[in-house]
């Protein structure tokens, strides 16, 4: 099964959170041993939001709601291309007049399709 890939640009200045799961063991002396979480103790989230015209933001908004469950490709800024899903409770929405719109939802770090 192939991966769809998120390629519409990214506005504005996203910022992402570098999530850290570590294990601490905190001795009687004061030595402290951290060691990462399994074999991917890292977990990106991206917020991101776009703005345009109907028919362009469309397409962005169904392909939100399309992966929330099913991972796909995606390159955040300054980073490597890996597989990310929509948070299901992230994705919105925003009718302006004339036809214009904003559409938002945020990219959570996936490690399996």
């Amino acid at each position: 099964m192939a991966l769809d890939t998120f390629s519409w640009p990214t506005q504005g200045m996203p910022e992402g959170t570098y999530d850290q799961r570590v294990r601490t063991a905190q001795f009687g002396d004061g030595y402290k041993q951290v060691v990462g979480d399994g074999i991917n103790p890292e977990t990106q989230t991206w917020p991101l939001m776009f703005n345009g015209k109907e028919q362009e933001m469309l397409p962005i908004l169904t392909f939100f709601r399309t992966h929330t469950i099913k991972s796909f490709i995606w390159t955040p800024p300054y980073g490597e291309p890996g597989l990310y899903r929509v948070l299901p409770d992230s994705i919105k929405a925003s009718p302006y007049g004339g036809r214009v719109m904003t559409v938002s939802a945020s990219f959570e770090q996936a490690y399996h399709p």
